[in-house]
């Protein structure tokens, strides 16, 4: 009896040294690995600045069954909208919350955004320098994600394309900017999240491009 109590405890005992061992391998910082392993969370949202190109806030569409959005008192404002607060920059508090699917949207477009601005298009840096002669277009985005997770499928008016493209005031609005970059996702009703891609980018940039090297300076 004494000799099988000895065998389990020396089982025990070699069974924690080795999970020590495999603690001290593991690099300061890096995870456990294993069923209880804790994951980083994705990068909070927030405004930013980036290569001149300034991130200024946060819009989510959400549409409900076939009936097209309510502008602007059902748009809700800022990076994680919540029911009765009012966001930086507005004056009346969001009717309802963010969907968390759209909020994780948002977060996949917010991180393509940041990587679009890594390395900012040519053709995106010479319409800001256009932009500056005309007053009209400046480097400020908007991160928008369009929420058709409650809409009826098909939905009458048409799904929003995911897309970059410009926002202009018809009226200017001193001290408010001219217009900003819209950086436009789209959460679709099968839960699948577009964002911007090369091919629109790359077509719309060459588009605006050509029209402001048409108009007199």
């Amino acid at each position: 009896m004494r000799l099988a109590l000895v065998a389990v405890l020396l089982v025990a005992c070699s069974s924690k040294s080795a999970d020590k061992g495999a603690e001290s391998t593991r690099a300061p910082g890096q995870p456990a690995v294993g069923a209880n392993a804790v994951t980083e969370p994705a990068q909070a949202m927030t405004t930013f600045t980036q290569n001149g190109f300034l991130l200024a806030g946060a819009e989510y569409w959400p549409y409900t069954g076939t009936a097209e959005i309510k502008y602007p008192e059902e748009v809700l404002w800022g990076f994680y909208p919540k029911q009765g607060v009012v966001a930086p920059g507005e004056a009346a508090p969001n009717a309802a919350d963010a969907r968390p699917e759209a909020v994780a949207c948002a977060t996949r477009a917010y991180a393509a955004l940041q990587s679009f601005l890594d390395k900012p298009h040519p053709k995106l840096l010479e319409i800001i320098e256009l932009g500056k002669i005309s007053g009209d277009v400046v480097p400020r985005f908007y991160l928008w994600t369009n929420d058709y997770g409650r809409a009826a499928t098909p939905y009458p008016p048409g799904v929003r394309e995911a897309r970059l493209w410009y926002w202009k005031r018809k009226t200017p609005e001193p001290p408010k900017p001219p217009g900003y970059w819209k950086w436009e996702s789209t959460l679709t009703q099968s839960g699948e999240c577009q964002i911007p891609s090369s091919e629109q980018i790359e077509s719309f940039l060459g588009e605006m491009l050509a029209a402001m090297k048409k108009k007199p300076q």
